[in-house]
């Protein structure tokens, strides 16, 4: 899936196997979810209910919606941090509300980040973090890869001027191709179809800001979807010296080595990022 060749309606209902269809990648369970297309295009996709436990706020045009993390205080990382740096790095933000009693997923449409904050939250005495998202206002969206990250005039806000990061694709197809699409930490080959290999490009130091990462081969992965969301929620930590794997949960791959052609550059200053800023374990 390409995201200039997505379409979708406002108010729209998605059952979990409609959302994989529109999106060709199912459900992860998590409220906010990282996810790319088959250009490397990051974009997330935030899921409220009111059944859930934060009761977000999601009537007005500008609403509240509480980070992700259900138990000890939230932090600025995975997707918290993601939906941080949309401030001002902006990208497609797609928002999916279900009601209560209800088996399907309103889309709601895009969104964008306006601004973010950790607050003390009384019930649980615990503190977690508030973004204030602001809809965009078409009914029916498409998303163009070219210009996804452009800022659309809202009323209620002043003027400002925001950047978007233009990728390097070809580095990260030629890679895709020298490691044969197979997964640098796992070795799995995905298949998008029966005759096309499918593998996603993960920069160690993230692009844009906070992190400015470079878009360089040294910086690039080659990884199956799985363990690219692995690495985005920092999972997986890898030792830049030995090239040997540290897992959070999956003690199958923790004291295996990251498989890096001899043709690949990867710089130890990319990992020591990842592992720094990133990984959360």
């Amino acid at each position: 899936m390409n995201l200039s060749d997505l379409s979708l309606t406002v108010g729209s209902g998605f059952s979990r196997s409609d959302l994989e269809a529109a999106f060709d990648r199912g459900m992860t369970g998590r409220g906010i979810e990282i996810c790319y297309d088959e250009d490397d295009q990051r974009y997330l996709r935030l899921f409220s209910k009111e059944t859930g436990p934060y009761a977000d706020d999601v009537t007005a045009g500008q609403f509240t919606y509480i980070g992700e993390g259900r138990t000890g205080d939230q932090t600025l990382t995975a997707g918290n941090r993601l939906l941080a740096s949309a401030k001002d790095s902006p990208l497609p933000i797609f928002f999916f509300y279900q009601s209560p009693g209800d088996d399907t997923w309103e889309y709601q449409g895009l969104v964008d980040v306006v601004d973010y904050r950790q607050v003390h939250y009384d019930p649980e005495d615990r503190l977690i973090f508030e973004f204030t998202l602001q809809r965009r206002s078409e009914a029916h969206e498409r998303v163009d890869a070219e210009e996804h990250a452009r800022d659309l005039a809202q009323p209620s806000r002043v003027e400002t001027t925001r950047s978007r990061v233009i990728r390097n694709t070809t580095a990260s197809r030629q890679l895709k191709q020298l490691y044969g699409h197979q997964c640098q930490l796992c070795g799995d080959v995905r298949q998008r179809t029966s005759e096309a290999a499918y593998a996603e490009a993960h920069h160690l130091q993230p692009l844009g800001r906070p992190h400015d990462g470079p878009d360089v081969t040294a910086n690039l992965l080659v990884l199956c979807p799985n363990h690219h969301a692995d690495f985005d929620y920092g999972m997986v930590s890898v030792d830049p010296v030995h090239l040997t794997v540290a897992h959070a949960y999956d003690h199958s791959l923790s004291g295996t080595k990251l498989s890096v052609a001899a043709a690949h550059p990867l710089e130890d200053e990319f990992l020591d990022y990842h592992n720094r800023e990133i990984a959360d374990f």
